[in-house]
């Protein structure tokens, strides 16, 4: 993000809609203040990023701390292309700007609840036939479909996300991991124990929660009705 800064104030014409503009409408922009704003716009979103990461890391915030890319991306860049609106001076078309403030502010409004929900806990309801986590990525199993159950303190190294969600610790939907192949996972931190759901149908799954004794509870509850 700061070399970017720098890149648009020395080449303005990298700045996405000035470089199409007829030269008759790039007359009405201040492309020195514009390229001016835009660098230390840039700069400050780069600085936000790593400040960011280390204040939230320092108070205990990690699930924000992991995601301050794309918080201070998101945020910030709406931001700039708000402001970058009044260094262009052609006339403008009054309801297209509103529109476009609108679409931007739906944007950022979906981008920021689908990280918040993202991070909230699945829950684990448990019946007597049948297991749902919810949230993000949940499902609903059948006791029956269960061929083993652990809980171990390591498990193979994420290769690859293919239909899931994933930031910072938080890893929900489903990943290549290394010699298990497709898996479901809904992790919600680093923390041991994972527990391990082997199916009749030799799929996986993977479910930990950043409380230790809240990832043992859920074990001992299926293993209660798998053992009955």
């Amino acid at each position: 993000m700061i070399g970017m800064g720098f890149l648009v104030k020395s080449s303005p014409n990298l700045i996405a809609g000035y470089n199409t503009m007829p030269e008759d409408k790039k007359k009405h922009v201040d492309i020195e203040g514009l390229s001016t704003f835009m660098r230390n716009s840039f700069i400050i979103i780069g600085l936000s990023i790593v400040a960011g990461y280390y204040v939230f890391k320092w108070i205990g915030c990690t699930a924000i701390a992991n995601s301050m890319i794309l918080i201070a991306t998101v945020i910030g860049v709406i931001i700039m292309l708000i402001h970058a609106q009044k260094f262009d001076h052609n006339k403008k078309n009054t309801k297209k700007t509103k529109l476009i403030y609108f679409i931007l502010g739906l944007v950022a409004a979906l981008v920021i609840g689908l990280i918040t929900y993202g991070y909230i806990p699945s829950k684990a309801k448990i019946t007597n036939d049948r297991i749902t986590f919810t949230g993000m990525y949940g499902f609903t199993m059948l006791v029956s479909e269960i061929d083993t159950i652990e809980l171990s303190d390591a498990i193979p190294t994420i290769k690859m996300r293919t239909n899931g969600f994933s930031s910072g610790v938080v890893n929900k939907g489903f990943f290549n991991l290394d010699t298990f192949g497709k898996t479901r996972l809904l992790i919600h931190s680093d923390n041991t124990p994972f527990l391990i759901i082997s199916k009749s149908t030799t799929e996986k799954i993977i479910i930990n929660y950043k409380d230790k004794a809240k990832t043992e509870q859920v074990f001992e509850e299926i293993k209660a009705l798998i053992d009955t």
